[in-house]
């Protein structure tokens, strides 16, 4: 038996060689190249023609990240309610995600904006040129509080040559100039935005200081409803707005992370960022304080988003719930980027993946 062993090692050794010589021929082959490209793209788009909204409430992540260059997307919340589609705030990356999850961006109804933090508008230019490209039949609206108009002003003017080039190349008939740029939508604090074919829209105010006014929003159809925090403390006048609601989407900072990149940075001289950091720390909500307002406001699910820091591993997303558990031992979910929630109508389920 022994004296087969080298004998089965090089007939292994050359199987490998042929498999090997054979892939290399393949793969340089154009005609297979070009099947699996076609084949990539079909796939591709076949996950992009799913449907949402139907007679459901359906939330989509494009990005639960905070600013800072941690990685992944800034926030980005879709909302789909009926034929309606709304986008919460669009952080920097966001317009990557929602190309990578297949969004039907030419059903985009606006942009509503909580507050205008750079890691909530960043992506503001690339999501109006994502939509409009794929059929927009009109200026997007980008709804927010005091200031939008500035802000939508700005990326009108940044962004006006480059609608421009892209009418003159493809022309009227692809990517019509009147489709082209934003229209601000500036909305009254603690008021109903938006009322339309069985979808209301409430903008609450919340305590994000010195940002005045900073807005969370509901959203409210067909008998389901969904609450989204944008940037805040623990506050009461959301925990008010939130009463009953189905799930509640809250802004979490984990104050012992926080504390640990704070001491790292100061070992290393960043002391500037260091501070910044720290003055985070009464800025947002912790995870706990989270289940707090979400009991309080007798919300079925409770979920995190917006993170400081992004929790990156198992270890990570395991401190998050620290303490957690005490307060709200159920019905708590950390959202990721893609992350969907959909709430039938007719009934209570709330089904997420």
């Amino acid at each position: 038996m022994k004296s087969q062993r080298p004998k089965i090692l090089l007939l292994l050794i050359a199987l490998v060689m042929i498999i090997v010589a054979a892939r290399t021929v393949v793969m340089n082959s154009e005609t297979v190249q070009d099947a699996i490209i076609e084949r990539a793209l079909a796939r591709q788009l076949a996950a992009a023609a799913t449907s949402y909204g139907g007679d459901n409430m359906e939330v989509v992540f494009c990005g639960v990240g905070s600013p800072m260059g941690q990685g992944g997307a800034q926030s980005c919340i879709a909302v789909f309610a009926g034929d309606k589609f709304f986008i919460v705030d669009t952080g920097a990356r966001s317009a990557d995600q929602i190309a990578r999850l297949g969004l039907p961006m030419q059903r985009l109804d606006g942009v509503l904006l909580t507050h205008f933090h750079s890691d909530h508008i960043a992506d503001l230019g690339e999501v109006h040129l994502a939509s409009w490209v794929r059929g927009r039949d009109a200026k997007l609206p980008v709804y927010g509080g005091p200031g939008v108009g500035q802000v939508v002003d700005g990326f009108n003017l940044s962004y006006g040559q480059d609608y421009q080039y892209r009418t003159g190349h493809h022309g009227e008939d692809l990517v019509p100039s009147k489709n082209a740029g934003l229209v601000a939508r500036e909305i009254a604090p603690d008021s109903v935005i938006y009322d339309k074919d069985g979808l209301q829209i409430s903008a609450i105010t919340v305590a994000h200081a010195p940002i005045e006014p900073a807005y969370a929003y509901r959203f409210d159809y067909a008998g389901r409803s969904v609450l989204i925090s944008g940037d805040t403390i623990k506050d009461d006048n959301l925990i008010a707005a939130a009463q009953n609601v189905d799930v509640l989407i809250h802004e979490v900072l984990q104050p012992d992370m926080v504390n640990a990149v704070i001491g790292s940075l100061n070992d290393v001289g960043q002391r500037n960022l260091a501070r910044l950091l720290h003055d985070t720390l009464d800025y947002h909500t912790t995870p706990v304080e989270a289940a707090q307002a979400a009991n309080q406001a007798d919300a079925d699910l409770l979920v995190f988003y917006h993170y400081a820091p992004v929790p990156r591993n198992a270890l990570m997303r395991r401190m998050f719930l620290r303490g957690v558990d005490d307060v709200r031992d159920d019905g708590v979910l950390l959202a990721t980027e893609g992350t969907h929630i959909s709430l039938p109508t007719g009934s209570t389920a709330i089904h997420h993946n």
